[in-house]
């Protein structure tokens, strides 16, 4: 959508990110379809890793209640140590879908319109 107040069109191709650092980056990379496989495969590995999680921690808490102070301690040790996993999904993703379309330019790109 065009702003009509701007004074000028902003064309999408030649838009960039410019990081902390300085560098300028563009990103070609394309979020993933809704339900599809690369959609799929994030949510079933958030989904495993979130049933692992909440699996130790009810664990944990039933040890507990129940007057095993040791198991529950250890179960809830486990419960923070397996948390991490709920990034696997979303960093296999970015791993092979987004970080291969990322491209740093030290000057302007041969591929942008003349300006």
């Amino acid at each position: 959508m065009a702003d009509e107040r701007l004074p000028f069109r902003i064309d999408p191709a030649r838009l960039y990110e410019v990081g902390r650092d300085g560098t300028a980056r563009t990103d070609r990379g394309e979020a993933p379809e809704w339900l599809g496989p690369r959609h799929r495969l994030i949510l079933g590995w958030v989904m495993l890793t979130g049933f692992a999680v909440g699996g130790l921690a009810g664990l944990s808490a039933l040890c507990f209640v129940l007057g095993a102070r040791l198991w529950a301690a250890g179960f809830a040790l486990a419960m923070l140590a397996t948390t991490p996993l709920l990034a696997i999904g979303p960093g296999l993703d970015w791993w092979r879908h987004r970080r291969p379309h990322r491209r740093r330019h030290r000057s302007r790109s041969a591929d942008f319109p003349p300006g």
